[in-house]
């Protein structure tokens, strides 16, 4: 079942100190693991073999490794990248810091960096613009296409091992991408799709992926060798197994769930080819060592921002492309915090419970303080200008030890200095994390046997949210805000305009729910009724009704009890309001700043500017282009889909019709404990 985290200890501090971050009984553990990086050890005549290991780093939506190089934007899984060892793919990173001696030291790895959609990935020709940005971000375009790119490179890998170039092409792989399905569609669910069309869709595909699979292995036929035996050549020894990882966030997570189900089906087509059982690529049997995710979120096609569709269509979908894969060990890390609507969680539980193998485990904080992709001091959380204090280096650093136990060859200690501090923790963070979690009103079961219903998890860390958000909801104007998050100070203008027209969301809701939660009358013609909220969404009164049983203890601000000093601290100086932020409609801080800059150039060639517009111009170049003009941000997720603070967040268990929030009953739990 899903836990809730466990604290932490100071060695979390710095990933990057082996000696420090890991355990004796660790590093046992890790030695074990490393001992398949290299050639047996007393076998002269096996001195060149090897395993070979892959690594694929499915970034999130709108995160970009080449955009974030200037302002410390990086997500936990652009971090991860640069803790694997060997070799990128040309041309994706454009200024990647390189490992020193890495063809020397690491040939036989390899690892692949998608970028998030939404941004530029000229590979697969999205160029992270425009329509291209725009359709990226709301229904998850060029996803297709990244996942089939991804499967591409892992044959590229084996082929450039052995003959130090690659098999397939930019342009030949979108072309075969474009020809391929895979979605994960079920006859038995009676899909539009006739039962002929969806076989010549899934037989296509399949042929396709067996035309690659045997231009690969004629290319490295001399390599090949059946089991036992040696291949007639020799000058790249004999490879053993391929160990294959993989990572993502957000739909980066939803793109390495579906990927590493169809990494799996290729290998299967490649053991047949090759006659053997299992799975093998290029002849050579397959590993899938671990699944590493972060609060993964579909919202492919039309997402769950409207009533009518769930956001799991095409390469999306719960039932067959989302669920782990036999065998692989995964861990997903997920947000308590994350309230919008477009983001529902695809939990890796189903109506079983959690796979065998596997962890989900819950942490504080919004979508982005699980995945990262958040900038240093971004809504004046934080001081330091290189991000230790983001609450996403801790699931940073969860991850990396839980991957990096499960025998992941990542290896922080020994990546560049230069970039090593982007896995550091601030010690104070991780003391007011611990305090956090020592302070909720409820906490994990003592008896880890019992059922708990996953609900009972998302409110012991979302009551103490609201209560916090009460304390402060009476705040509407800039001047208080600024007061009572003296932080905001030093941010820009653009996140106290989120910030502040979060707030008066939060009121606006407030004000519905009292007058639901008071039984208001309301004239309609001649008759009077009980007060309805303004909303299509059913769901919302459903959430309601249990927080009115808990309102008066929730409205006592700091006074509550769920709302000790530790959890307002957390909330006020490290989890972000992802809410605020998030827009429907209406322009972003870059399209503004885009806009004034426009102005500042009509203004030097002597065009005419209203007056109101000659002061925006002053800000934006008193500010060198920083600053957008003082207002209130509009256009958030309206109320009337049943969007808002006042909402639990939905959480599909492997279906679209299975909600992890409305389950009476959970099986046992297949992991007991959350182990940080």
């Amino acid at each position: 079942m899903t836990l809730i985290c466990k604290d932490i200890n100071q060695n979390y501090s710095n990933p990057c100190s082996r000696n420090v971050f890991f355990s004796a009984d660790d590093e046992i553990k890790l030695r074990g693991w490393e001992a398949r990086e290299l050639p047996p050890i007393c076998t002269p005549t096996a001195s060149c073999d090897a395993n070979l290991f892959f690594g694929f780093f499915f970034d999130g939506t709108r995160n970009n490794y080449n955009l974030c190089q200037s302002n410390d934007g990086f997500s936990n899984v652009a971090r991860l990248y640069d803790c694997y060892p060997g070799r990128s793919v040309p041309g994706v990173i454009t200024s990647e810091t390189k490992w020193e001696n890495v063809e020397t030291d690491y040939p036989h790895f390899f690892k692949v960096y998608i970028p998030g959609v939404g941004t530029p990935f000229p590979q697969v020709k999205d160029s992270g613009q425009g329509r291209d940005a725009a359709m990226g971000a709301a229904m998850a375009l060029y996803g297709h296409e990244r996942i089939v790119w991804g499967l591409m490179q892992a044959i590229n890998n084996v082929h450039f091992y052995f003959l130090g170039s690659a098999l397939l092409q930019d342009a030949e792989i979108l072309s075969l991408s474009r020809g391929m399905v895979i979605t994960g569609w079920s006859l038995k669910d009676g899909n539009w799709i006739t039962a002929r069309q969806m076989e010549n869709a899934q037989q296509n595909t399949f042929d396709k992926l067996r035309g690659v699979l045997k231009k690969l292995h004629a290319a490295i036929a001399p390599f090949m060798h059946a089991p036992g035996e040696k291949p007639a050549n020799m000058s790249k020894g004999k490879v053993g197994s391929i160990h294959l990882s993989v990572f993502g966030f957000s739909r980066g997570a939803t793109k390495a769930r579906s990927f590493s189900n169809w990494m799996q089906r290729m290998c299967t087509l490649d053991a047949e080819l090759t006659n053997q059982s299992g799975m093998t690529l290029g002849g050579f049997p397959v590993t899938f060592d671990f699944l590493g995710i972060f609060d993964t979120v579909a919202s492919v096609g039309l997402a769950a921002s409207t009533l009518l569709f769930d956001g799991h269509a095409e390469w999306a979908d719960a039932e067959q492309s989302l669920r782990v894969p036999p065998g692989m060990p995964c861990v997903h890390l997920v947000s308590a915090h994350e309230i919008r609507r477009s983001f529902p969680l695809d939990s890796i539980e189903t109506e079983a419970g959690l796979p065998a193998g596997c962890e989900e485990i819950m942490f504080p904080g919004v979508h982005s303080d699980i995945g990262g992709g958040y900038l240093p001091k971004e809504q004046g959380r934080g001081t330091d200008p290189k991000g230790s204090e983001k609450l996403s280096r801790i699931t940073l650093a969860v991850m990396y030890r839980k991957a990096r136990l499960a025998g992941v060859p990542l290896k922080a200690e020994k990546m560049p200095a230069a970039v090593q501090y982007r896995m550091q923790v601030d010690a104070k963070l991780i003391e007011d994390f611990n305090a956090f979690l020592e302070a909720l009103p409820r906490k994990n079961p003592a008896d880890k046997d019992k059922p708990v219903k996953y609900k009972d998890l998302l409110r012991d860390m979302y009551w103490p949210y609201v209560a916090w958000r009460l304390s402060w909801a009476g705040i509407q104007d800039r001047a208080a805000l600024l007061e009572r998050f003296p932080n905001l100070q030093a941010a820009n203008n653009g996140d106290v305009n989120d910030l502040l027209g979060g707030n008066k969301k939060m009121a606006e809701h407030l004000g519905y729910f009292r007058s639901w939660m008071n039984k208001d009358q309301v004239s309609i013609g001649r008759t009077t009724r009980n007060y309805y909220p303004p909303t299509w969404d059913p769901k919302v009164v459903k959430d309601w009704a249990e927080l009115v049983e808990i309102w008066p203890e929730l409205s006592k601000g700091t006074d509550s009890k769920f709302l000790p000093p530790a959890v307002n601290r957390l909330f006020t100086d490290y989890v972000h309001d992802s809410y605020a932020w998030f827009r429907i409609t209406g322009k972003e801080s870059p399209e503004i700043l885009a806009g004034l800059k426009e102005l500042s150039e009509k203004k030097k060639a002597n065009g005419r500017l209203t007056e109101e517009e000659e002061g925006w111009v002053k800000l934006y170049e008193d500010s060198q282009g920083t600053q957008v003009p003082q207002t209130v941000t509009e256009g958030q997720e309206p109320f009337l889909i049943g969007a808002g603070y006042l909402r639990y967040r939905k959480v599909y268990a492997g279906a679209d019709s299975v909600l992890l929030t409305r389950l009476n009953q959970r099986n046992s739990p297949s992991t007991e404990t959350a182990v940080a």
